[in-house]
């Protein structure tokens, strides 16, 4: 049976929910083409379902002590997905922001460590951000990764659209 729906949180006027969703509308259009390397690492921001309101997370992704290439980005992808959604307080208060985070994890993918390298005006998306992060289990890198840790640089826009 599909799974049941969630009634909209009580929000202030204007503000648009998605269940799930940390992008809203339109991304912005990406500085460099879809899966390449840019100046400020593996641009993932642009997604197709985006357009379609679908997608959870606009990602900026760097990932350092291990090469990693498009199916660790997509297990990656699917697992922001599944674990990082607009914060509810967030949504009540209409914000926005833009959370950067760095962690740590070891080459079988377990998380040893997230703080916030930018954090949002936010306490609420800040949060959102770091916490599913905290002791989880990431897809596993390919060797060779760094046994000392992968690092994982991230930024994740959280976007409300008002009409």
């Amino acid at each position: 049976p599909p799974p049941p729906r969630r009634a909209a949180p009580a929000l202030p006027p204007g503000v648009i929910w998605a269940p799930g969703g940390v992008q809203l509308g339109q991304p912005a259009r990406p500085a460099a083409p879809v899966g390449r390397p840019s100046g400020r690492g593996l641009d993932l921001s642009f997604d197709p379902r985006m357009v379609e309101g679908q997608a959870s997370a606009d990602a900026n992704l760097r990932v350092t002590g291990a090469q990693v290439g498009a199916d660790w980005r997509a297990a990656f992808r699917r697992w922001l997905d599944q674990n990082i959604s607009y914060p509810m307080g967030a949504l009540r208060e209409g914000e926005s922001g833009t959370v950067r985070v760095r962690v740590i994890a070891g080459p079988d993918g377990r998380v040893r460590s997230v703080r916030l390298t930018g954090p949002s005006g936010s306490p609420s998306l800040n949060f959102g951000t770091t916490f599913p992060f905290s002791g989880a289990q990431l897809p596993a890198f390919p060797p060779p990764a760094d046994p000392e840790g992968v690092t994982i640089d991230l930024t994740v826009n959280y976007i409300l659209i008002r009409r």
